[in-house]
């Protein structure tokens, strides 16, 4: 599978929040780049999958208080014949960074987890009652 991996440019994003945005993309490269059954390819045309880095935001009492661990959220877009599927990710949740939490759900929906199929025709078999 070959993954197309890009950003836009924000209207009136900070030099710091498009710094933050290319080194999200360029790590998430790397860890895209990892996987054996993934290709990272440099244009659109020849890609299965196109991935775009849509904004990451950092927690700015991290930044603040000069703590070493900043709290990052990545936010990611794949698209597929025309169909989307955003997701978020954000870094510290069991001890992976937001990109190696996107890579390994691109991966994973690579390797036959069709998200989109499944959002699609899940169903909830159980009824919904309230909890008080």
């Amino acid at each position: 599978m070959t993954v197309y991996l890009y950003m836009h440019s924000l209207d009136h994003a900070s030099e710091r929040q498009t710094l933050l945005r290319l080194e999200a993309m360029r790590l998430l490269r790397d860890e895209l780049s990892a996987y054996t059954a993934v290709k990272v390819c440099a244009t659109p045309q020849t890609a299965d999958l196109e991935v775009e880095v849509v904004n990451v935001v950092v927690n700015d009492d991290s930044v603040d208080t000069g703590s070493e661990h900043v709290q990052r959220i990545l936010v990611v877009r794949m698209t597929r014949n025309g169909e989307r599927l955003d997701f978020v990710c954000s870094d510290g949740r069991g001890e992976l960074t937001a990109e190696r939490q996107a890579a390994r759900r691109i991966r994973n929906w690579v390797a036959g987890g069709d998200f989109f199929s499944m959002a699609r025709t899940a169903r909830t078999s159980h009824a919904v009652r309230a909890i008080a």
